[in-house]
């Protein structure tokens, strides 16, 4: 279940990714989540060429605690929500659209009593 989700994920926000560049420092510096546990960071690149960047944290605070903090620092960006439910958790999508795109994709491991945090500009 968990390949499927992490499938979904990149399927999803592939899209997004397109848009543009990576934000600067500054900004990343603004959208990490405060304690968060580094986890996986990688590349995503088609024919050779690096189209994005993805790097997944883990923290032990609650799927709400994490989506009221995003929700709240990124509101004057005006961002798009996509939220849903898994059958071990909830998943929820913010991009922040423009010449630069980024997503960060929430998501709830009950079992685990973890929530990841992934970002992908």
């Amino acid at each position: 279940m968990k390949i499927f989700v992490s499938v979904f994920i990149v399927g999803l926000l592939f899209p997004f990714t397109l848009g543009g560049c990576s934000r600067s420092s500054a900004f990343e510096k603004i959208i990490e989540y405060p304690g968060a546990i580094a986890d996986q960071e990688h590349d995503v690149k088609m024919l050779g060429m690096s189209f994005a960047k993805v790097k997944r944290v883990i923290t032990d605070d609650s799927f709400d605690e994490v989506l009221a903090y995003y929700k709240n620092v990124l509101e004057s960006y005006n961002p798009e929500v996509i939220s849903h439910a898994l059958e071990d958790g909830r998943q929820t999508a913010i991009t922040i659209s423009g010449h630069h795109s980024i997503t960060i994709a929430i998501q709830e491991f009950l079992k685990e009593r973890k929530t990841s945090i992934t970002y992908m500009n």
